[in-house]
């Protein structure tokens, strides 16, 4: 865990939906690209990175097609 930082401080759930709401408006590849080059310039400190990792994890998983058993078992 990190530890609290003046400079940084957490995150509140209004400024993390802000950030959700930001990184829609980017988009998957604008936001990948920032992430790797330089998150605490583009995006923002260690919380955002952490964000974005969370973010660009659930669209990836959205874009992943089911697997077979699963879309069977749907249809039931």
């Amino acid at each position: 865990m990190r530890s609290m930082d003046p400079m940084n401080p957490p995150m509140n759930a209004t400024d993390r939906q802000r950030t959700l709401d930001y990184f829609e408006r980017l988009g998957r590849d604008k936001v990948r690209l920032y992430s790797a080059i330089d998150c605490d310039r583009y995006l923002g400190g260690w919380q955002v990175r952490e964000l974005a990792d969370q973010w660009l994890d659930e669209k990836a998983a959205e874009e992943r097609p089911l697997p077979l058993w699963r879309r069977i078992v749907r249809r039931r």
